[in-house]
């Protein structure tokens, strides 16, 4: 299977990284297929300018072809990354809004907008400070995973199998890390 793992952090120390490490080693010993674009490593500018994907703009630069055919490729994709202000890193959220254009991840129809990326499955391992009653009684949990889940991924005809947190990373102890990892093999396993 053709995974692609898109990964945001930029810390090469972090339980982020250990997160990457883990799901490419059990990729591999499925024998999967691997693409890894890791954001900070590109040094990815997230900011829209010129090549800004309009109606009245519709040519999409090169570099922005060469990150879609890497969607093309893949038949599943997994998403690494930390909790920032409650949402994904702004590298992140601006890959996102450059890569996923009208026309290829989505079109717009008379009937509403219609996702093109079908037939792909999503993981995402998402890491928190917080602990999870604190995200979870302010239903900031509910929030990101709408937003990402349904608001990004599902809009664009992607099928989110596992939004897994992993909460007050920075405060647990080793063991916890360890069982933690052990979750995420798990969740690989399964696809």
């Amino acid at each position: 299977m053709n995974s692609l793992i898109i990964y945001a952090h930029p810390n090469p120390n972090s339980f982020n990284y250990a997160i990457l490490q883990t799901t490419v080693q059990k990729l591999q010993q499925k024998q999967h297929e691997i693409r890894i674009r890791d954001l900070y490593e590109m040094n990815f500018n997230p900011v829209l300018k010129e090549d800004y994907f309009t109606k009245q703009n519709p040519a999409v630069s090169k570099a922005i072809q060469e990150e879609q055919m890497h969607f093309s490729w893949a038949k599943q994709l997994i998403f690494i990354y930390p909790t920032w202000w409650n949402g994904m890193p702004a590298i992140l959220k601006g890959y996102i809004e450059k890569i996923f254009t009208n026309g290829f991840a989505f079109t717009f129809t008379d009937e509403g907008a219609k996702g093109l990326l079908q037939n792909k499955r999503a993981i995402i391992f998402q890491t928190t400070s917080h602990p999870e009653k604190y995200l979870k009684q302010y239903q900031l949990i509910a929030s990101m995973e709408t937003i990402v889940d349904v608001g990004i991924l599902n809009f664009c005809g992607i099928e989110t199998i596992t939004h897994k947190f992993f909460y007050s990373v920075p405060y647990v102890d080793e063991n916890t890390k360890k069982a933690m990892l052990k979750e995420v093999e798990d969740i690989v396993e399964m696809i």
